[in-house]
């Protein structure tokens, strides 16, 4: 599935393509809200989540610098040790 294709489907079909195909990739709060990132065939979308309003928000998007604000919080120590 291409990105222009994900965004031209409606909210309850881009969830269910969500749950099938995507991979989680990471978890993290803004204030009261949980963000979720997934993969999507070459593309990535947040599922911004508000328990307090029972309510979501999805954005996509292809661009990676947009994944800088992931990558403070991944820890590569592991890695490090390795090499």
């Amino acid at each position: 599935m291409r990105l222009k294709e994900f965004r031209s489907l409606k909210k309850n079909k881009q969830i269910d393509t969500i749950k099938s195909k995507a991979a989680l990739l990471f978890v993290r709060q803004q204030g009261c809200v949980d963000v979720i990132l997934y993969q999507l065939d070459g593309f990535y979308v947040e599922v911004y989540f508000d328990a307090d309003e029972n309510g979501s928000q999805i954005t996509s998007f292809d661009e990676t610098d947009l994944l800088d604000i992931y990558l403070k919080d991944v820890n590569i120590s592991a890695v490090q040790q390795l090499l």
